[in-house]
């Protein structure tokens, strides 16, 4: 991850202007431990720059990803997420909330790539689907809820004994 005085040398050396606008939208995703969406970064960009639009932050967003400062995660039923972390990684996407969790796993980085039908390969990323350790648990509780509830009504919908819940 970039300091911001690295950051705007960055800038600098692929020919961008460095506006306050994005430093503050810069920063913003360096507060960041997840993977925001635009909508995130424009929140906080905007508790310290009013004026700010949410148009702005969107295409800062994909003009740093062009410029590879930051990095895009698409899932391909989402929105659009930032990584502030351009080192090669993969990631866990937990399928309930759309959590996203850095994977650093080195080995993952060695894979040898296929050479098919002329496609020239100039990258990859993972993307582990699962579901996340919190949504596991409230699954769970879920589950248990209804079993105890199955548990108390006969096959003809009554109740077994006289209280309802």
């Amino acid at each position: 991850m970039l300091t911001v005085a690295q950051f705007i040398e960055r800038c600098r050396e692929r020919g961008m202007n460095v506006t306050y606008q994005r430093i503050l939208i810069y920063k913003a995703l360096r507060k960041s431990d997840n993977h925001p969406t635009a909508e995130e970064v424009f929140s906080i960009v905007k508790k310290e720059y009013p004026a700010i639009s949410l148009a702005t932050v969107y295409k800062t967003l994909e003009i740093f990803a062009e410029h590879k400062i930051i990095s895009k995660v698409t899932q391909l039923h989402d929105l659009a997420r930032f990584d502030r972390n351009t080192a090669p990684h993969h990631h866990l996407v937990c399928m309930h909330c759309r959590k996203i969790i850095d994977v650093h796993e080195p080995d993952l980085n060695r894979l040898s790539l296929p050479e098919q039908n002329g496609f020239k390969i100039s990258g990859y990323r993972i993307q582990f689907e699962g579901i996340c350790p919190d949504c596991d648990a409230l699954e769970q509780i879920r589950l248990a809820e209804e079993e105890e509830a199955s548990k108390a009504v006969t096959f003809c919908g009554k109740y077994k004994n006289a209280e309802q819940p």
